[in-house]
C-alpha cells in the first residue's frame, strides 16, 4: 500500500474547510467562473466531437454543432450558456484548493504548517495565513478552472453518440489515465491534489483534495487516502471503481454526489514562509 509521508494530523490544518468571504472574494471568485465558462465551452465542443463549433453573440458563448439539424441546436446553445453562467456563480465555494496547495506547500519546504487548535479556528481575513490560503485558491483555479468545466460540460451535455462520446464514459476513460499519473506520483513520495468531479451540474459542487497514498484492490477498484479539508485532522478515502461504463467513487468525508471523475492538478510548489506570522 504506497504512502507518501503526508501526515494530515501533522502536515494538514486543524480549522476545517468553512469560511466567510468578504464581497471582494465573491466578486473575483465569480469574475474567476466567468472567464472560465467560455474557455470551458470552447474545449468541451473541441473534446467531444470534431465537428463543434462555437458561437459568441453579443459576448454570450453557446455550443453549436453543425449536422443535419445543426441550425435547430443555436438557440439550445445559448439557453444551455446563459443556465450554465447563473449556476456556475452561484455562492458556497469554500477554499479548498488554496488549502491543499498551502498544505502542501509546508510539507515540500519541511517546515511545520500554522495549524490553528480546532475546526473552528480559521485564520481572519487580512492575516498572513489566510491571504496566502486565497491566493493558492486562486493558483488553484487559474491553474484548472477550465478543467473542472470541460469535465462538467462533458458529464452533463454532450450527446454520448459517436462522434461526440461524451457523457460519463468520456469522464471513465480519463480517470483511467489519471489515475496512473497518480500512483507515479505516490510511488516517487509526491503527495499530489486531484480535482474531484460529482455527479452535479454546478461546478462548485466539485471538490480538491490531496492524495496521500492509495490502494489497488483489483484492476477496477482501488481506494485513495487523502488529506480533505472539509474533514480536518484525519485522513479520509475515495473508494474508486472503473465500471464498464462510468467511474465511481465514494468519499468517506462529506455523504454528497458519488464522483464521476478525477484528475491530478497542475500544481506547483510556492514559498510558504511568508504566511508564518
Amino acid at each position: 500500500m504506497p504512502r507518501t509521508a503526508f501526515n494530515p494530523q501533522v502536515h494538514g490544518f486543524a480549522f476545517a474547510n468553512s469560511w466567510e468571504f468578504e464581497g471582494e472574494e465573491r466578486t473575483h471568485l465569480r469574475r474567476v467562473s466567468a472567464r472560465y465558462l467560455p474557455l470551458g465551452i470552447v474545449f468541451g465542443a473541441m473534446l467531444c466531437g470534431p465537428v463543434g463549433v462555437i458561437l459568441i453573440p453579443l459576448g454570450v458563448v453557446g455550443v453549436v454543432t453543425f449536422g443535419l439539424v445543426g441550425a435547430l441546436l443555436i438557440p439550445l446553445g445559448i439557453v444551455m450558456a446563459r443556465r450554465l453562467l447563473e449556476r456556475h456563480l452561484a455562492p458556497g465555494y469554500g477554499l479548498c484548493g488554496g488549502m491543499c496547495f498551502a498544505a502542501l506547500d509546508f510539507f515540500h519546504a519541511n517546515h511545520p504548517p500554522p495549524r490553528g487548535e480546532n475546526a473552528n479556528d480559521q485564520p481572519a481575513p487580512g492575516t498572513r495565513l489566510r491571504s496566502y490560503i486565497w491566493r493558492r485558491q486562486l493558483r488553484s483555479l487559474f491553474s484548472d478552472g477550465a478543467r473542472f468545466m470541460v469535465w462538467l460540460i462533458s458529464l452533463n451535455y454532450a450527446p454520448q453518440a459517436w462522434p461526440f462520446l461524451g457523457g460519463g464514459g468520456w469522464l471513465l476513460a480519463r480517470s483511467r489515465k489519471e489515475w496512473q499519473k497518480l500512483k507515479v506520483s505516490v510511488d516517487g513520495g509526491r503527495p499530489v491534489p486531484i480535482g474531484l468531479v460529482r455527479a452535479a451540474k454546478r461546478v462548485y459542487d466539485n471538490h480538491q483534495v490531496l492524495a496521500i497514498g492509495y490502494e489497488e484492490t483489483g484492476e477496477a477498484h482501488g481506494t485513495i487516502y487523502v488529506y480533505d479539508p472539509n474533514c480536518p485532522d484525519r485522513e479520509s478515502t475515495i473508494d474508486i471503481q472503473f465500471g464498464p461504463q462510468t467511474f465511481d467513487g465514494q468519499e468517506s468525508c462529506g455523504g454528497g454526489p458519488p464522483l464521476r471523475g478525477f484528475f491530478c492538478e497542475a500544481y506547483r510548489p510556492s514559498d510558504p514562509m511568508g504566511a508564518v506570522e
